[in-house]
């Protein structure tokens, strides 16, 4: 009788533990998330560009030239003139003169007139289509230490590249610089000429 009654009492316990059991700790499951479309990107259409130089009719500066501009009309009318005749095709190659940036003895600071031969010059190239690369080259005349005309020339390349690159990307001009190590090797006729930097295209 008593075993009848415990197990009377221990029935119940067991049926809601065994329920319990069944039905463990379910979470609720959510849903997985609708993936939402990609907006369409719309790329706005490139600004019409007046139609580029073609570079490629220019051949390089020849290294044996020593003729050189040092004003800026100069500079102006002789780069009217020669991409006129290429693009009419009354030529098929520049041979551009040195343009010279004037420097004052011991100086590595542009002129006024340096700076507007630099700008008629830059602003020109920069109509164009950039196929082409610039050489930037300083100079010094015979005064002084080989190690002072060095470091003066260099810091003349640097400075007119600096001044061009308000015009065309930095990244298409080389600058190098030979101190007075070339001068009487290019015939110019006094040491004020070359205290200069000479700006070719390639």
């Amino acid at each position: 009788m008593n075993m009848v009654k415990r197990i009377g009492r221990i029935l119940p316990v067991a049926l809601s533990l065994a329920v319990l059991v069944a039905c463990g700790d379910k979470k609720t499951e959510k849903p997985a998330p609708v993936k939402q479309p990609e907006p369409v990107k719309v790329e706005a259409p490139a600004p019409e560009e007046p139609a580029p130089f073609d570079f490629s009719k220019i051949s390089a500066v020849k290294g044996s030239s020593q003729e050189f501009l040092t004003e800026n009309a100069a500079v102006a009318a002789f780069l009217n003139d020669a991409f006129a005749k290429v693009e009419k095709g009354q030529a098929t190659s520049i041979e551009f003169p040195n343009v010279s940036g004037l420097f004052e003895l011991a100086s590595a600071e542009l002129s006024s007139e340096g700076r507007a031969v630099i700008a008629t010059f830059g602003s020109k190239l920069a109509q164009t289509n950039m196929d082409a690369s610039v050489l930037v080259e300083g100079y010094t005349c015979d005064l002084g230490s080989v190690a002072y005309n060095d470091e003066l020339s260099q810091r003349r390349a640097e400075t007119a590249k600096a001044e061009l690159s308000k015009y065309i990307p930095s990244s298409k001009i080389t600058a190098k610089w030979y101190g007075k190590r070339l001068f009487k090797k290019i015939k110019y006729s006094t040491r004020e000429e070359h205290r200069r930097v000479n700006i070719r295209i390639q």
